[in-house]
């Protein structure tokens, strides 16, 4: 029997983040936590409280939406490369600053065509 992978599984979502270049004091950063603490959700030590499982979420949406939008091998480097629609910034800084949302946004405007 094959088992359904659940895309709300910690583990499934970190391994997403480490496929865009997210370190895991980068992801500590993002979701306000000590980098020991991803350490132990990608270990299955522990597991996230519902405030982190919300920002693994979005997290996931980024990613999903991310690898849909851009080729294999210009996403991680998307995430890294200075981006004139976040005023210049990395869009990896502002994640590592928690802002997810306005990641999420930028890529929603590559999807709707939008390329400011």
């Amino acid at each position: 029997m094959t088992k359904i992978l659940d895309r709300t599984d910690p583990k499934h979502i970190l391994k997403h983040c480490a496929a865009l270049g997210l370190d895991l004091n980068l992801l500590a950063s993002c979701l306000a936590v000590n980098p020991k603490t991803v350490q132990r959700w990608q270990e299955g030590g522990a597991q996230p409280n519902e405030a982190g499982l919300r920002a693994l979420e979005k997290l996931e949406v980024i990613y999903q939406l991310a690898a849909r939008l851009l080729k294999k091998d210009i996403l991680e480097p998307w995430f890294h490369a200075p981006n004139e629609t976040l005023g210049g910034r990395r869009p990896a800084d502002l994640l590592s600053c928690g802002d997810l949302d306005q990641v999420r946004n930028v890529l929603g405007m590559l999807e709707w065509g939008i390329y400011s």
